[in-house]
């Protein structure tokens, strides 16, 4: 059987037994889990080349022309994340300043982890302002903006969608990318665009290559169908890239749209030509692709979380379960019962005690997830300085201020990705270790692990301030070019034995020398950039050896320290329920059976009813792997 879509409900039935029955923790883990799945969307990242129409297609996907800036798709400089809202809203998140300390990321959906934020209302006019670097300067016009949120009470987003504009700076073959790529971890789908001017580009290929690592469900759109003729060609040689670069991909699906068709089909629907609304709209091309958001993806990754929740309503109905049927034997008067719970109790107070197994198995746990990260860290740092060393070898005036750009981005994907990992490495390990003592359900691990502070400083530091040298011997040797292009004629004009004008002569030498000039003092410019930029580069290199792992080490402690709290906190719980049941079972030794009659039939019921409310989920239960979360 399918994973049944509607957990939430059993959920919220399975909370109201837990009620019932006076289990006020249960209920709630219940409660939590099903507004969880309840809530959650499936996150599809949109991502492509520079000016491949991610934006528009995003417009088009929601029919709000004008909805994400456009025109500044090149200069796009941060995420834009569009997901479903009673109301139209929009805010943007920011690196917290050293002065403000406001509390973390709000709304649903995706969101870069761990790297404390403030959150700022702005107006849905705004997003451009927010999102895009200012066309003029190239520079952030809201410096510390980390991502833009929309919402939107759109009937696509309200199906199970979250839609992820990624950065359009430099493509997919910038630092931009790697922070793309850290995405696709926390994202359900991927939504490849490219257009039919032309075939995958080389890092098309190669982005592609790294997101079958990432991510399995892929789509791709292949955008202006309607403005090159030969797009059905590209397509089908966009296919044979795939299938030799990207073989896992090979069998996803493909989808020529046109934006501006759809737009078309808004606007003739607003003037009342339904017919020729609805013509454009076929020609479009976006009904399949809104039936495989909708019917695929967002059922899919529905399913997934929907196994999760179910797994959980095993563990909870199994905890429940557990505690009526020692109440029953409570009720049916037997002696053993006691014994029992006493044997229980023995156990958990020898893992209460100070000397227990449980924190140094913790313990050996947290220091062989640091040995992972710490792999994963050095093997990481390596890629970026060879990346480094590349992008400084290349730079220029015109490019060194966007390799400083793209390098603090790549820091942010390198954090992002170990953040993830040291996350996942967490909650894994609180499960294992709360399963082998019965403390099931600490698995909630909220401590705050931000981005470095001193990485995250809104700074351009890459630029030389020191004004260039223009003493006399920089003077004499800026001119000298000049004099040595005047000797150059000169004695190309006495080799040949032209007669020429001294005063031309000294104008063709002038001019050689200008041209010198201008070269090396274009060569100089290129050098002191490449050199801005490196010390830029190495200076953010050497900060993040220190700050990245000392990051990462507090953040393992702290995690470490909530699972520890959380794990004491439910033995202890724990161990009141075995001293009441204790206590239950010794008071009914004394009473007589008539008396007990009616809640002996009670708890009948009650397992009665827990034994269906098990049957309904052991199904969704197989379907979901044991220690996964969503």
């Amino acid at each position: 059987m399918a994973v049944d879509a509607g957990i939430p409900a059993l959920l919220a039935e399975i909370a109201a037994v837990g009620d019932e029955l006076g289990d006020a923790e249960s209920a709630q883990r219940a409660r939590t889990e099903a507004g969880a799945v309840a809530a959650q969307a499936a996150r599809v990242v949109v991502v492509g080349e520079k000016k491949r129409g991610k934006s528009s297609l995003i417009n088009a996907l929601l029919r709000r022309p004008g909805l994400l800036p456009v025109d500044a798709d090149i200069a796009t400089s941060v995420h834009v994340a569009v997901y479903a809202a009673d109301q139209e809203q929009a805010t943007a998140v920011c690196e917290r300043s050293a002065d403000t300390r406001s509390a973390g990321l709000s709304g649903a959906g995706w969101q870069p982890p761990g790297a404390a934020a403030e959150v700022v209302t702005i107006p849905l006019d705004k997003v451009a302002e927010y999102a895009a670097l200012d066309p003029d300067t190239g520079d952030m016009r809201h410096p510390g903006v980390r991502e833009v949120r929309i919402g939107l009470p759109d009937p696509l987003l309200r199906s199970g969608i979250e839609l992820i504009d990624t950065p359009g700076v430099g493509g997919l073959v910038s630092g931009h990318a790697a922070l793309t790529m850290a995405a696709l971890t926390m994202a359900d789908a991927l939504l490849f665009v490219v257009n039919g001017s032309g075939e995958l580009t080389a890092s098309e290929c190669a982005f592609l290559a790294r997101a079958t690592e990432r991510i399995a469900s892929v789509a791709f759109v292949l955008t202006q169908a309607d403005k090159y003729d030969r797009w059905r060609d590209v397509l089908a040689a966009n296919r044979a890239l795939i299938a030799r670069h990207a073989p896992g991909f090979a069998s996803a699906r493909w989808f020529p749209v046109s934006s501006r068709h759809r737009e078309t089909a808004i606007a003739a629907a607003a003037a009342g030509r339904a017919d020729d609304a609805a013509a454009l709209e076929k020609r479009s091309g976006f009904w399949p692709l809104e039936q495989t958001l909708t019917r695929d993806i967002a059922a899919r990754a529905t399913e997934v979380r929907a196994g999760n929740a179910a797994w959980v309503a095993q563990r909870v109905l199994a905890k429940l379960t557990a505690d009526q049927q020692r109440k029953q034997q409570s009720l049916a008067q037997d002696p053993k019962l006691i014994e029992a719970v006493t044997a229980q109790q023995a156990r958990l107070n020898d893992a209460r005690r100070t000397d227990a197994a449980w924190p140094r198995d913790l313990d050996r746990e947290f220091k062989e997830l640091g040995k992972q990260l710490n792999r994963l860290y050095q093997r990481r740092v390596v890629e970026l300085q060879a990346t480094a060393e590349r992008w400084v070898a290349d730079a220029n005036t015109a490019t060194a201020s966007q390799v400083a750009h793209d390098f603090d981005a790549e820091l942010r994907a390198l954090w992002t990705d170990l953040e993830t990992s040291m996350r996942q490495g967490a909650l894994s390990i609180a499960r294992r270790i709360a399963a082998k003592l019965g403390a099931v359900g600490v698995d909630a691990l909220d401590a705050d692990v931000p981005y470095p502070e001193q990485l995250a400083r809104t700074r351009d530091p890459w630029r030389s301030e020191a004004p260039p040298p223009d003493g006399l011997p920089e003077a004499v040797s800026r001119y000298w070019p000049a004099m040595s292009g005047f000797s150059m004629v000169a004695l190309v004009v006495a080799h040949l034995g032209l007669a020429i004008p001294p005063l031309g002569l000294v104008g063709a030498g002038a001019a050689l020398g200008w041209m010198i000039m201008k070269g090396r003092g274009a060569t100089e410019a290129n050098a002191r950039a490449r050199a801005d930029v490196h010390r830029h580069i190495q200076g953010l290199l050497n900060q993040a050896r220190i700050e990245l792992l000392t990051a990462l080490q507090d953040g393992m402690e702290a995690m470490q320290n909530e699972i520890g709290d959380g794990i004491r906190k439910r033995m202890a719980a724990r161990d009141c329920e075995l001293s009441a049941a204790k206590a239950e079972a010794l008071r009914h030794l004394e009473e007589s059976g008539q008396v007990l009659k009616p809640q002996r039939e009670a708890t009948e019921q009650a397992l009665r009813r827990l034994g269906g409310l098990s049957a309904r989920t052991a199904e969704l239960t197989a379907a979901a792997a044991p220690g996964t979360t969503s």
